[in-house]
């Protein structure tokens, strides 16, 4: 059942829209006009036939929407076809020459393919707007604006594969304060762990027990609301600690390193369009860094710069249409780099070749719309989903099973680290609590979590 809310607008809701189509219109609101009535009743209903009803036998639909040339009719038996139950929002606008615009907010649970795409998990919000002028008391033109885009952001959202529930044990380790955006972490012996919080200047370091103490402090200015500081976090073989930073200071943006000694140093400047994220080092010291506009940045050691390794279709976000970032997580090991690419929610590995070249992607899992993660001895992922409240177990069969949701206290995890103990290996995870995508009624609470895995 679609249900009609109307309600009455000015033209100056839709001054931008007008403008877009060549014309600005007075704001001059009016009620009572049946003709407008009649087209809102049939636009709310997605009923095609009701508003081919009204057209003027010299009708002209001078729009390309979505659907092609002339596209109104049929977009209306699409919606209606896809989404049989949608609840419908009018605002109606006229001006003093005969043309009425109605804007349409469409709220719905899709239920059948929708502009090529399955129906996503998830109720879909369309805009769209049209401009009728009348004539007699017929339509005799229409223009009309349609949000495709945003149609297809949610149509593509790359939601977590469905996978089976595992049984485990998670332990809240230690709370940070609400707003903090615990970003990267690794692990860093006796069952220690070093992190970054999102945009800060800081490196912490976390003991077993929880203690969160400050590492050392980066010298350069940070800034979450300009987006400035730390990403990601990573140590190679020698204990030399490098981050990624993000700047609009040019020199400080792209990779550093921090010494055993703790001397800090920035050595490669990435392009400011560059987004540098996670980023993990080989045996042989090179490190590789996931640049979340579509690439994979190598530095090699001594050298004063980086240089893009790959940049193929399985690495790229998508243009126009992508919902979150591109390349995100990183890791290496053995002779491949591990990359999720969050937007086509893509496992991917990339050979080494023996020159340090990369060789060609493969995709490993589909499904997993990874932020973080970290590999086991077995080269299992355990893979963080950040606003998808889960932590994945990925294989090379796929997405096996949700390690943990949000019933186990997992609520917007961001990075993951395999801890070696006594008693065998430990999944840390650090979350944001909700802060990227809030769980209504749910307090905005970061936390280190420990998960005992088998």
């Amino acid at each position: 059942m679609i249900v009609r809310q109307y309600c009455r607008a000015t033209f100056g809701l839709f001054i931008t829209a007008a403008l877009t189509l060549g014309g600005a219109y007075p704001a001059v609101a009016q009620g009572g006009d049946s003709i407008a009535e009649r087209i809102s009743a049939a636009l709310a209903d997605n009923d095609a036939a009701g508003l081919s009803a009204l057209l003027a036998p010299d009708f002209v639909d001078q729009s390309e929407d979505f659907l092609g040339e002339g596209g109104l009719l049929r977009q209306l038996n699409e919606f209606n076809a896809a989404m049989p139950h949608a609840q419908v929002e009018i605002s109606v606008s006229k001006d003093n020459d005969g043309v009425i615009a109605i804007n349409r907010t469409i709220h719905s649970v899709a239920e059948a393919d929708l502009m090529g795409h399955a129906p996503p998990p998830m109720p879909l919000r369309i805009e769209a707007m049209d401009f009728f002028t009348i004539e007699h008391g017929l339509i005799t033109s229409r223009r009309g604006l349609i949000d495709k885009i945003g149609i297809l952001r949610q149509l593509t959202m790359p939601f977590p594969a469905k996978a089976p529930a595992s049984d485990v044990r998670v332990h809240e380790i230690t709370r940070f304060k609400p707003g903090e955006f615990p970003e990267g972490l690794i692990a860093d012996g006796d069952g220690g762990l070093l992190m970054t919080m999102l945009f800060d200047n800081k490196i912490l370091s976390v003991s077993a027990d929880g203690r969160v103490d400050t590492f050392t402090e980066l010298p350069f200015a940070s800034d979450p609301k300009t987006q400035q500081g730390t990403m990601c976090i990573a140590k190679d073989e020698d204990g030399a600690i490098y981050i990624t930073v993000q700047s609009k200071t040019p020199d400080n943006h792209g990779l550093w390193r921090l010494d055993a000694d703790g001397a800090a140093q920035s050595v490669a400047v990435l392009p400011q369009g560059a987004i540098p994220n996670g980023l993990d080092v080989d045996e042989k010291g090179r490190v590789y860094i996931a640049d979340s506009s579509g690439a994979i940045w190598q530095w090699l050691p001594g050298a004063s710069e980086a240089a893009v390794w790959a940049n193929g279709d399985l690495v790229r976000r998508r243009p126009f249409i992508g919902n979150f970032p591109g390349p995100n997580g990183l890791k290496v090991k053995g002779n491949f780099v591990y990359v999720t690419v969050s937007d086509t929610a893509s496992y991917v590995r990339i050979p080494i070749r023996r020159n340090g070249s990369a060789g060609d992607a493969e995709l490993i899992a589909a499904g997993a719309p990874g932020d973080d993660f970290a590999i086991d001895e077995d080269g299992a992922a355990y893979v963080t989903t950040h606003p998808f409240n889960s932590v994945l177990k990925v294989t090379k069969n796929g997405v096996e099973e949700v390690v943990a949701d949000v019933e186990d206290g997992v609520i917007g995890p961001t990075s993951a680290a395999l801890v070696e103990t006594p008693k065998g290996p430990v999944l840390y995870v650090v979350t944001d609590g909700g802060l990227y995508a809030p769980i209504p009624g749910v307090d905005i609470m970061p936390k280190l979590l420990r998960i005992e895995i088998d």
